[in-house]
């Protein structure tokens, strides 16, 4: 996530601290949510997350950024690879600013004007794993006092560029009218849920190759080489 799973994860993780974190006399609660996300995002995900601006709107129980920027830090990709996520504007919303933080729902993520780069360095390793295993080990060390489920009900970016990567060659790039990404819960790894995010894309993407209606750049060599490795 975001992915959006990035952020939304991030988002989820910080809510618990929100309710107990004590307040700067200088600091809004948005302020305070923009610093403990990047702390999170720093030291739960070894990851690097910067907006331009960020809103909490309490009554709306929504979160919105303008300008943000999600990226890993795996020495195996260059610094451009490892931005997984940008997007002019993010908004999340949900019923997760309540009294239970036990329990924390996402009900949907929206992004627009995104890019999502999913750039892999081996079978089974790209900057989304590096994301989501990051995120499903503090899961496991937060469960073993006091479990936490979470769940991201629908995630979708809007005009959103997809680039795909392997050991730091372009394999496609396609602009897409909307991305819906797939349901997000603590019950996933990184594999099955980049599966179902992945495999639809690079299906739809390539009948639409095929027919000759699609603006992909695809290096079909390439492609082939990385489907067959990943699937094996």
């Amino acid at each position: 996530m975001i992915k959006c799973f990035g952020l939304s994860g991030v988002a989820l993780s910080v809510v618990i601290t929100l309710s107990s974190a004590p307040v700067l006399a200088e600091q809004t609660m948005s302020e305070r949510l923009g610093d403990i996300l990047e702390q999170r995002v720093d030291s739960h995900l070894d990851a690097d997350f910067a907006y331009e601006s960020l809103e909490l709107v309490t009554l709306l129980g929504e979160l919105r950024a303008q300008e943000i920027r999600l990226s890993t830090r795996a020495p195996e990709l260059d610094a451009g690879l490892n931005e997984v996520l940008r997007a002019d504007s993010v908004v999340v919303e949900g019923e997760w600013l309540g009294n239970n933080t036990n329990t924390l729902i996402v009900d949907s993520i929206t992004a627009k004007d995104a890019q999502l780069t999913v750039a892999y360095w081996g079978k089974g390793q790209s900057n989304l794993h590096a994301l989501y295993n990051a995120a499903n080990e503090q899961g496991k060390l937060q469960r073993v006092s006091q479990p936490i489920i979470w769940q991201v009900k629908r995630a979708q970016l809007d005009n959103v560029v997809l680039n795909l990567f392997d050991q730091g060659q372009p394999i496609l790039s396609v602009r897409l009218a909307s991305l819906e990404l797939p349901e997000a819960s603590a019950d996933d790894t990184a594999d099955t849920y980049i599966a179902r995010l992945l495999w639809p894309v690079l299906e739809q993407v390539l009948e639409q190759a095929m027919a000759g209606n699609s603006d992909a750049v695809v290096d079909y060599g390439r492609l082939t080489q990385f489907i067959w490795r990943e699937i094996r």
